[in-house]
């Protein structure tokens, strides 16, 4: 059949290709083809049966993003195939900060602490302030460590809806916590005390929670609405928290030969926490994960406004997937996707992540070695000592 015939494919067959189609980028680019095949697969209201209907999408995993400053690319679990993936030139050499739903990136696009959200569905992007100002007027710059989204941007065609962003940054070479709300001129910082070494954050319940380095967990409510003295009105919690039974075992287990990163991720309505061991800067040795768990409130907790909680060991994540990422964590049910097994961790390189000195951060912008990623599985207590597998 030559080309042009191929062009003119009826639409009940379009659609029977479509069918074929499990991953949307595939289907994306089906769209690229011409006008009648574009028409045939696009989202969106269409004349009731018994005329073709457009096959739905089966449930969509994230994409592996593998950056270049020359050729960009992502693969697709669901297609099991790469893909090129088309980048304007000052993002391909961006930094990675975090990701919300719908295909939004953070991103800091160069060194003069310049930050975008930008969509990679529709190339739509959202510039971000350089700078955070005190309260007192004073700005500084800030390098961006990594960041969520409480929602993504809406898109010009969805209805107008508040989000914010909260991210873990370097300010004065020193970690700290900062926010930016819909269209603010600059990232305002948190009150309340300076957290000890945040690691992750996770918009979760509402709100922002932070885990530091000595697994404490505080908690920002978001008030939307203009910024007072370059403030926001936020609810803060500061949790007590109960060191869980292992806690100092960790600490003297990897005494001075290595660290514990920790990520956070929502799964089944709970929140829980990864913990990755690394050992002599050998990669990835172990994993572990802990629920988050918020104890009966006391008088005592009641009077000091700081509720007790603690993290309770997870042995076994039955049924359940983690994607774990710095701002980009996901939980799936295996179930809803033929072919995968359950109880899997993935994780991603993330070599940088360890410098904390602004100047390093920008200079490690293009650099991923794709050398300490892969899957852990089985049962993850501290004894069975899990082992990487299916390294990529």
């Amino acid at each position: 059949m030559d080309r042009a015939k191929w062009g003119d494919l009826p639409e009940n067959v379009l659609l029977g290709v479509t069918a074929c189609l499990p991953c949307r980028a595939d289907r994306v680019r089906m769209a690229c083809v011409n006008r009648q095949w574009r028409a045939a697969v696009r989202e969106g209201p269409r004349p009731p049966p018994p005329a073709p209907q457009l096959p739905p999408l089966p449930p969509q995993l994230p994409w592996l993003i593998f950056p270049s400053s020359a050729t960009p690319s992502f693969y697709s679990w669901i297609g099991r195939t790469s893909h090129p993936l088309p980048l304007p030139p000052d993002v391909r050499v961006a930094r990675f900060c975090g990701s919300s739903d719908g295909g939004w990136f953070v991103l800091a696009l160069d060194s003069s602490h310049r930050y975008a959200l930008y969509n990679l569905n529709s190339g739509h992007r959202v510039e971000l302030p350089p700078g955070i100002v005190s309260p007192s007027g004073k700005q500084f710059p800030l390098v961006a460590r990594f960041a969520t989204l409480s929602a993504s941007p809406p898109t010009p065609s969805s209805s107008p809806r508040p989000y914010m962003l909260a991210a873990v940054v370097l300010v004065s070479r020193r970690l700290d916590v900062a926010f930016w709300v819909q269209g603010s001129k600059c990232w305002f910082p948190h009150r309340g005390p300076r957290l000890n070494q945040p690691q992750d954050v996770v918009y979760y319940n509402g709100g922002f929670y932070f885990v530091t380095a000595d697994e404490g967990v505080v908690v920002y409510w978001p008030g939307y609405g203009r910024l007072t003295n370059n403030q926001m009105r936020m609810r803060r919690v500061e949790y007590n928290m109960l060191r869980r039974d292992d806690y100092l075992e960790d600490m003297g287990f990897i005494g001075g030969n290595g660290s514990i990163t920790r990520y956070l991720v929502e799964s089944r309505g709970q929140l829980l926490m990864v913990a990755r061991y690394i050992y002599n800067e050998g990669g990835t040795e172990v994993l572990r994960v802990f629920r988050f768990h918020v104890m009966p409130l006391t008088p005592a907790a009641a009077i000091s406004g700081r509720p007790r909680a603690t993290w309770l060991p997870v042995d076994y994540l039955e049924g359940r997937m983690l994607f774990v990422g710095k701002g980009c964590s996901r939980s799936f049910e295996a179930a809803r996707f033929p072919g995968f097994e359950d109880a899997i961790i993935y994780f991603l390189d993330e070599g940088f992540v360890h410098d904390t000195t602004a100047s390093a951060a920008v200079q490690e912008r293009p650099r991923y070695s794709f050398t300490d990623m892969g899957r852990i599985s089985g049962r993850f207590s501290f004894n069975a000592m899990m082992i990487c597998q299916g390294k990529m």
